[in-house]
């Protein structure tokens, strides 16, 4: 995976994060539907994104939001698309995602 180098920019310094596990559902954006499981994703074969943390672009993803320190409160706005491969590092080297 290349990567984009914002690792400690995102899930460093005591950043925390959730999965948008509420995010269930279709959800059409530039015309494209993207199907939703408790937050995580799939564009339709064709369609692609980028993550801020990679130049590798995906089909399948993780939304992620972020949180207050305590986990107890969103931050508006701060939701970002990520790989399960992400989600993954985030947790084990940063314990940045609850």
């Amino acid at each position: 995976m290349s990567t984009t180098n914002q690792w400690q920019e995102l899930f460093g310094n005591g950043r925390k994060w959730r999965v948008a596990e509420e995010v269930t559902g279709v959800v059409a954006e530039r015309g494209y539907p993207a199907t939703f499981t408790r937050g995580r994703f799939e564009l339709p074969v064709g369609v692609a994104y980028r993550s801020l943390l990679s130049t590798n672009l995906g089909r399948r993803g993780v939304l992620l939001v972020e949180t207050n320190a305590s986990g107890s409160r969103d931050i508006p706005g701060s939701r970002i698309a990520v790989g399960e491969a992400a989600v993954s590092r985030a947790r084990t080297e940063f314990s940045a995602v609850w």
